[in-house]
């Protein structure tokens, strides 16, 4: 008995020396009712109890630290020490991420939240290390749909001309190019000034979103695309995460693989939540007919294909995700 407290005290003493409790900063771009801070404060709590304190996260949400490219690039260069951000800033450095945005290939969130445990994830993550940054988890934003401000998209032929928003990455510009509208780049914090002022006539966006950036003031007509889903990382500034001992760091890997699960299911009863309250708010919600779903995928067969093509990790992905598809 005595040995055994001995060694136990050797072992915590041995820890303290090494490494000192550490306070990290956490930046995001979106409002605390958004997915993206559910993510931060899952991942704060569970990591101080799991650490016993000895990792704190004190968290800056609503573009406090910057944008979503600001955020990232932050991280990269170790002038903010973690973000939780979409996969589609990352996509513009490391194409690889595209794929989990692919379209029409997850099939639902309990879908999602398998896949962002599976090794074709965990390589994709894998690639962000070379770029002075580590993915310690993949969550999500909730699912995309389609938000216009003139009348409801019922059809493909509505979507015709339609100056949507997307982010400003290769592939969301194909998808949308090729489903007819006209996508146009735009940073996440300016879009409601943009529909406000015609600007733009839609935005494919998480109902998340709709609420928390109150898109809902200005739509016509919300249509339930389900097109991709809004994964987010939690990237971490690599030197900052080497230099945690390796007791903090298996604190933080044990609290990502506490909260994801639950995190991404949150993200479908908020959906269930929120489509209530655009009912409450009289905004049309358009359920897709079954042709016009029929005919998106269509349109997007060619395009997964492309970019399977394009990258190994990606073809692993889709077709990891066209195996829980296809068992469900």
């Amino acid at each position: 008995m005595k040995a055994y407290f001995l060694a136990t005290m050797l072992g915590v003493m041995a820890h303290s020396a090494y490494a000192e409790p550490v306070t990290l900063r956490l930046g995001h771009a979106v409002f605390e009712s958004h997915p993206n801070h559910d993510t931060a404060v899952r991942f704060k709590e569970a990591v101080e109890r799991i650490s016993n304190g000895d990792v704190k996260i004190e968290i800056f949400p609503s573009r406090q630290l910057g944008d979503v490219r600001e955020l990232m690039e932050g991280v990269e260069l170790g002038t903010i020490d973690m973000t939780v951000n979409s996969s589609s800033a990352l996509a513009t450095m490391i194409p690889t991420v595209n794929a989990l945005q692919l379209p029409g290939i997850i099939p639902d969130y309990e879908g999602f939240a398998k896949l962002a445990v599976s090794d074709s994830a965990r390589a994709i993550m894998d690639k962000i290390e070379g770029h002075g940054m580590i993915a310690l988890g993949i969550y999500d934003g909730g699912q995309r749909h389609f938000l216009s401000v003139r009348k409801p998209v019922e059809s493909l032929a509505d979507l015709k001309g339609l100056k949507t928003r997307v982010p400003p990455t290769p592939l969301f510009i194909d998808i949308w190019k090729t489903l007819g509208a006209n996508p146009t780049p735009m940073a996440y914090g300016e879009v409601y000034s943009a529909l406000e002022t015609g600007a733009l006539d839609a935005v494919e966006i998480n109902l998340s979103s709709i609420d928390s950036e109150k898109y809902y003031e200005v739509a016509k007509g919300v249509t339930l695309t389900g097109h991709y889903f809004w994964p987010s990382f939690l990237l971490i500034n690599k030197d900052t995460f080497e230099t945690l001992d390796a007791v903090q760091q298996k604190a933080m890997r044990d609290a990502v693989a506490e909260t994801v699960h639950p995190q991404i299911m949150a993200v479908a009863e908020q959906d269930r939540r929120l489509l209530e309250t655009l009912s409450q708010l009289n905004i049309p919600v358009v359920q897709p007919s079954a042709e016009m779903t029929e005919q998106m995928l269509e349109v997007f067969a060619p395009l997964v294909e492309k970019y399977k093509a394009s990258d190994p990790l990606i073809a692993a992905f889709a077709d990891e995700a066209a195996a829980i598809n296809g068992a469900q």
